[in-house]
């Protein structure tokens, strides 16, 4: 509904210097029609995509769309700088199942470095104001849920960021790796360069977590010796910079757990199975719709072909229209544009295929 965020975090594509902020809303009419058209068969509804969505004007009406046509599940994710009494009121009205709150640091230093030009205090108030307002009224709903882009500079502050989010009621936490976005200068962020280090504070925060009575969901621990499979990627460096790496050979890996666990990361309603057949299971289970009504295949589309237009076209002229036909054509025969090629969601934190960590061209083997 909204393409526009007050923050500019240092690994988000708002930073990038080559992004331009659009102005561009999702108006009442346009809405009702989506909301018509995909609410009653959808399993999951996300109210933002890659922006601030307590920006977007509408926000309210498309609570109550929800509600209105009993979606099973439906959220969001906010950095929660913009949280309003008469907001917070609104989604526990409705019983939004969960809200997440986006948050990259348990101490103002990383915080205000991180999450720029946010101050620390007044987020701090705005999750006071949350706790408040789900006190006050006793309401079950929504449950609170944290999630936090891990990097070298805060991953050592994740086990107090589990404490400072048990303090104030959250009950779910969600961790993912970072994905590098070239020109950005963040090369040394990502943690495939620290597995050891990643791997044992993840597992202190699986230990706090279990205490806190937390669920967590975090990302899978690198294999042991997986740096033996790095190696330069001179020719696309200014893509993503650094290295694009491989996995060292006899890596012991489950594809199919890995895929799993990315299934229930994003809610997608795919069962858990033996063996996978698809790199990605966007194109069969996701639309990501505009604010001018266009729609993307999933929400890192950064080719930004439109695979339909909500303005002209119904849910089912696009859902089957050529395009999305096309690159499920493409996933399953694994004849990957580059785009897809460059992925970092569908293997966002898969240890054994570190090139994931970045938007790069992938090494195949």
């Amino acid at each position: 509904m909204v393409n526009r965020c007050q923050l500019r975090c240092i690994m988000c594509h708002f930073s990038h210097p080559d992004f331009e902020e659009s102005n561009l809303l999702m108006d009442r009419d346009l809405l009702e029609k989506v909301a018509k058209e995909i609410f009653p068969i959808a399993h999951d509804v996300v109210l933002s995509s890659s922006a601030e969505p307590l920006m977007a004007p509408e926000l309210p009406r498309a609570l109550e769309l929800c509600r209105e046509y009993e979606v099973p599940f439906f959220h969001f994710s906010t950095n929660a700088m913009s949280m309003t009494e008469k907001l917070m009121d609104k989604i526990i009205e409705v019983q939004m199942p969960v809200l997440t709150v986006s948050l990259d640091g348990a101490t103002k230093e990383t915080f205000e470095r991180i999450r720029y030009p946010g101050k620390w205090e007044v987020f701090l108030n705005k999750l006071a104001l949350i706790r408040r307002k789900k006190e006050e009224s006793g309401a079950e709903f929504p449950r609170l849920s944290g999630t936090a882009v891990l990097m070298r500079s805060n991953i050592e502050e994740m086990p107090d960021l589990l404490r400072l989010l048990a303090s104030q009621g959250f009950s779910d936490v969600n961790f993912v790796h970072m994905g590098v976005l070239g020109g950005m200068g963040l090369e040394d962020e990502t943690l495939v360069k620290y597995p050891e280090l990643s791997n044992r504070v993840l597992k202190e925060c699986k230990k706090v977590a279990e205490e806190l009575g937390l669920r967590l969901m975090a990302p899978m621990p690198f294999p042991e010796g997986i740096q033996e499979g790095m190696r330069e990627d001179i020719r696309n460096e200014e893509e993503g910079g650094g290295t694009a790496l491989v996995a060292p050979k006899g890596s012991e890996f489950s594809v199919h757990e890995f895929l799993d666990h990315k299934n229930r990361e994003f809610n997608l309603a795919v069962s858990p199975r033996d063996t996978h057949k698809r790199l990605c299971y966007f194109p069969w289970y996701y639309i990501h719709v505009n604010p001018d009504g266009t729609v993307f295949p999933c929400g890192h589309w950064f080719e930004f072909s439109s695979f339909g237009d909500f303005k002209t076209q119904t849910f089912r002229e696009i859902w089957g229209g050529k395009e999305f036909r096309e690159l499920r054509r493409q996933i399953r025969q694994i004849d990957l544009r580059k785009v897809c090629a460059n992925c970092t969601i569908s293997g966002m934190g898969r240890p054994d295929v570190l090139a994931s960590f970045s938007r790069r061209e992938k090494l195949r083997s």
